[in-house]
């Protein structure tokens, strides 16, 4: 009986502590091969992961996944924190970059919580640069180079950036994103750097 009351408090514990995590605040990467390159992941930040987004971590050869998804750990309050994804694209083209957060929602809600999350010094090696990485050229509010949701946030002011005076705000269905050339075969690392943001309860 004392064994299986242990057990027990192991697995509401474990419930406990799954239902805290899925409520932190993530930065979330997707790459996107537009069904023309296939992509392998490599490796992801520490505490966070990359892989493919149909079949976890299946191996290519089961088919071509022409998506990746990778996330950070959950992110402190108070500061910027750097974090790298990298993946191998198995033939020339474009990807898209998108750069989001989280997917969260409180229990009971159908809609997902607006966990806002904040980008600056956006850069990739192995293949061509990001075009305005560190978001400091814009147009009308927007972002050069990027391509993001009407209510994508582009902050110049009342919150420090990492680098300059700008950094741009998105959360899971509000996102930001920039399409590279890759060459097949030739290691892509993607390296952000983000903060949390407020959180905004679902609209039901």
């Amino acid at each position: 009986m004392k064994t299986l009351c242990v057990i027990a408090g192991l697995v509401m514990l474990g419930t406990f502590i799954q239902a805290e995590e899925e409520g932190k605040t993530k930065a979330r990467i997707e790459i996107n091969g537009g069904q023309k390159v296939s992509l392998t992941p490599v490796s992801g930040p520490e505490g966070g992961y990359l892989r493919n987004f149909s079949r976890g971590n299946a191996k290519i050869e089961d088919g071509p996944d022409f998506n990746l998804i990778g996330e950070t750990a959950p992110l402190p309050a108070d500061r910027w924190v750097q974090a790298s994804f990298t993946f191998v694209p198995e033939s020339d083209g474009k990807v898209t970059i998108y750069l989001k957060g989280n997917f969260a929602k409180a229990m009971g809600n159908q809609n997902p919580d607006a966990r806002w999350v904040y980008y600056d010094m956006v850069a990739v090696e192995g293949c061509d640069p990001l075009q305005n990485g560190d978001f400091e050229e814009a147009t009308s509010g927007r972002p050069d180079f990027w391509n993001g949701g009407q209510d994508l946030r582009y902050v110049t002011s009342g919150m420090k950036a990492l680098s300059g005076k700008a950094m741009v705000g998105v959360w899971h269905n509000n996102y930001c994103t920039q399409t590279i050339n890759v060459t097949a075969g030739q290691q892509v690392t993607l390296t952000v750097n983000v903060k949390m943001g407020e959180v905004e309860p679902a609209k039901e």
